[in-house]
């Protein structure tokens, strides 16, 4: 009985196990898909606008695309610095990072940017989604959560993406080619540019466990625990015990033996109960025999020996 009920509590624990993981996984796959969808709009947006300036400040890590000098009769000349959606991407990531601890980025095999070369998970997802034609690629890579999305050329995309003939246009061509030369022209709307990757920190399964786990659950779980033992002790092995010590005593001839069936009714649904009162019927089948026999042996009639 211990053994079993060790055997229950482990499977029990490894399928709340599993359950917790599963759990948490589609949390965090519902989390990277909210996050990849605030790039996607927010890329879009910059790409509508042609870009976004910003005025006398840019940041360093990061740097800007081009710049502009606003010579005005003004009394103080204002530069600004042209961020484009790649660009955008790496800085909000970068804020992101500091304040919640996750990250992302868009990568691709034909990166401008070294930053934006993919690593082995990225390059493995990329593969996957283009060849066959996924919507996602996810799995967990030491403490993080590693998800993978495809990114498609829209149409604002073209004019820094597209034919460099026909999309492209000036002045962007030129700021393009002068700082990544011909790199990652002529794609088509729809086509995947590369992927949205996303780095999430995971909790640790038994964080997650010693969270969730409060006082009442250790009560509740020795309470079941009781109720189990109790009734597998009385009202499974203590039955069949005595039924065992009645086949013993029913083996050595002795039939004056009582079985306690006095209130288990004939129609009864319990497997156990039905169990002694067959035992209770071979018991009697027994006792009839023997008075029998006994009677026989009185009257002097010598029974034939069993070959």
């Amino acid at each position: 009985m211990l053994c079993l009920l060790f055997i229950l509590v482990t499977l029990s624990m490894i399928s709340y196990t599993l359950v917790i993981q599963k759990t948490q996984r589609e949390f965090l796959r519902r989390q990277a898909k909210s996050v990849s969808r605030q790039i996607v709009l927010t890329r879009q947006w910059i790409a509508s606008l042609g870009g976004v300036w910003s005025k006398d400040a840019y940041s360093r890590p990061h740097g800007f695309l081009t710049t502009y000098k606003n010579d005005s009769d003004t009394d103080q000349a204002s530069e600004f610095y042209l961020h484009n959606p790649a660009l955008a991407t790496r800085e909000i990531s970068s804020l992101a990072d500091l304040k919640y601890g996750y990250n992302f980025r868009v990568v691709s095999d034909l990166f401008r940017e070294p930053k934006n070369e993919p690593d082995g998970f990225e390059n493995d997802a990329l593969n996957k989604i283009r060849n066959q034609n996924l919507e996602y690629a996810d799995g967990f890579d030491g403490g993080l959560y590693r998800y993978a999305e495809p990114l498609y050329v829209k149409k604002g995309c073209m004019k820094c993406h597209g034919d460099l003939d026909e999309d492209v246009k000036e002045p962007m061509k030129s700021v393009l080619l002068n700082k990544y030369g011909t790199r990652a022209f002529g794609y088509k709307v729809g086509d995947v540019r590369g992927i949205i990757s996303i780095q999430i920190p995971r909790d640790s399964v038994l964080r997650i466990l010693t969270s969730v786990f409060t006082w009442w659950n250790f009560i509740i779980g020795a309470v079941s625990v009781f109720l189990f033992y109790f009734f597998t002790r009385f009202v499974i092995a203590k039955p069949l015990i005595r039924l065992t010590e009645a086949a013993t005593q029913l083996s050595k001839g002795e039939i004056d033996i009582d079985l306690g069936v006095e209130s288990i009714q004939e129609d009864t649904r319990n497997e156990i109960a039905q169990l002694t009162l067959a035992f209770e019927r071979l018991r009697k089948s027994f006792q009839i025999m023997y008075n029998k026999i006994s009677r026989i042996k009185e009257k002097g009639i010598t029974l034939p020996k069993l070959r």
